[in-house]
């Protein structure tokens, strides 16, 4: 069997394969367009607890265009400094990567990496750490893994890591659970059901600002990282989850 990503940390993260943006209006504005500060979410239901309605004001979680920035990183071994690189080059043996991940709205992330017999190891939130903080809110950048990379190895390929960000923890619950006390069945189902639902609903824009674009003018003290990578529903109506995926590729 291939072998996968070889995890040097215990978090992690991921995102995007989807259509092309629309002639008009590409991810990059659509991301900007529909950003909003920080905002109120319905709690994460713990197992135990019953499923109780939620407030009027907390059940509208759906978001117009929901999206995510992110930058693939090639740290170096000597200093553990991250540098921004073209996510579509071909990566070499002993790279190590993590990757930078933002969002235009409040929201729940979750990033998996996928083994090389088909099953997915969770990466962020780190199994085991209960008290791991999943929320990302706009300005926040969420590097993962936090303070280390991710190795690349042998035989080569096209590695995934899958990532979701999701203002419902309702859309969401059997993975998040899953990803609590991992086990391989219940994860696969868990991204079976996520990517099937997925499906179902209109595909993201993806779009790759290389080099970096200035911001728009109203934005002009916001930093624009080089070979970003926009992730935005491009529907016309609110959505509550954004499901991508990131495909690394080596020789």
């Amino acid at each position: 069997m291939r072998a996968a990503i070889v995890l040097m940390a215990a978090a992690g993260i991921g995102l995007a394969q989807s259509q092309p943006p629309s002639p008009t209006e590409g991810a990059r504005d659509l991301f900007f367009a529909g950003s909003a500060p920080k905002d109120e979410l319905p709690p994460v239901r713990k197992p135990a607890a019953p499923v109780a309605k939620q407030p009027a004001a907390q059940t509208s979680a759906g978001a117009l265009h929901l999206g995510l920035r992110y930058t693939l990183l090639l740290v170096r071994s000597r200093t553990g400094v991250g540098e921004p690189v073209d996510p579509a080059r071909n990566f070499r043996k002993g790279d190590c990567l993590a990757i930078n991940l933002e969002s235009n709205r409040s929201g729940y992330l979750y990033v998996l990496a996928k083994e090389s017999g088909g099953g997915w190891t969770p990466m962020f939130p780190t199994p085991g750490l209960a008290d791991q903080d999943n929320r990302i809110d706009p300005g926040r950048v969420v590097r993962t893994p936090s303070e280390s990379c991710f190795e690349i190895d042998d035989p080569p390929g096209t590695e995934t890591v899958f990532v979701v960000l999701s203002r419902s923890p309702r859309d969401v619950y059997e993975l998040a659970e899953s990803i609590k006390l991992p086990k391989a069945k219940n994860v696969d189902n868990a991204v079976a059901q996520m990517s099937a639902e997925a499906g179902t609903r209109d595909l993201p824009f993806r779009e790759v600002v290389s080099p970096a674009a200035p911001p728009p003018p109203a934005r002009k003290t916001a930093k624009e990282p080089a070979h970003a990578v926009y992730v935005v529903s491009g529907s016309g109506k609110a959505t509550s989850t954004l499901v991508t995926q990131i495909e690394i590729n080596h020789k």
